[in-house]
């Protein structure tokens, strides 16, 4: 099952339009600066996960790919 969401999720980045994907990528990055601020580093660590899903604000397609 994990397995699977993985590959819907990238599958579904990949098809994600320019300004919806920086949209997500600054909310992540809003999450990333909270999670910094919780005393329970799990918060850092599963932000940090899906920050590297996702990529940081500014990143292209181009360079998402190179991680995948």
């Amino acid at each position: 099952m994990n397995k699977w969401l993985l590959t819907v999720l990238t599958k579904i980045i990949a098809m994600a339009s320019p300004e919806i994907l920086e949209g997500v990528r600054k909310l992540v990055q809003e999450m990333v600066d909270r999670a910094a601020a919780t005393p329970n580093p799990w918060d850092d660590i599963f932000i940090g996960l899906l920050q590297m899903l996702i990529g940081k604000p500014g990143d292209s397609k181009e360079q998402m790919n190179d991680y995948r």
